[in-house]
């Protein structure tokens, strides 16, 4: 099996510019934002893509620029022995993965996705609870 290499200097230069600019605009609980995540360590959720990014359910805010995420797949490993929730969001499957659940910086959001439903993160949320 090959080995994925990670670029971590591409990230740090990118992880340098988000956090040299402050977040401009408005989140809230239950919306679904693409997020650079960037590259992580060991089983870490990475994002992809050249922002390395992710789609991210926002899950709780704390004060006024920091939030946990959850991150998501369209394409969850069936083998992933972590606890996923699966929903449908603008007419495609999304997967959230609870055990990546992670605080983050407002900085690190990019562009606003959609809104998971009422009934979906209470679902979400009664799942993260029962694994705590």
């Amino acid at each position: 099996m090959e080995e994925y290499i990670k670029d971590y200097d591409d990230w740090n230069e990118r992880a340098k510019a988000l956090n040299s600019k402050d977040f401009e605009g408005y989140y809230h609980e239950r919306e679904i934002w693409w997020c650079a995540l960037g590259i992580n360590i060991g089983s870490e959720e990475d994002g992809k893509n050249e922002q390395f990014e992710r789609p991210v359910i926002i899950f709780r805010k704390f004060g006024e620029e920091t939030l946990w995420i959850i991150p998501l797949s369209s394409k969850p490993n069936q083998n992933d022995s972590r606890v996923l929730y699966s929903f449908t969001v603008n007419e495609s499957m999304q997967t959230a993965k609870l055990s990546q659940l992670r605080l983050i910086s407002d900085r690190r959001l990019l562009r606003y996705m959609a809104t998971i439903s009422y009934e979906d993160f209470q679902n979400l949320r009664k799942l993260l609870a029962s694994c705590m």
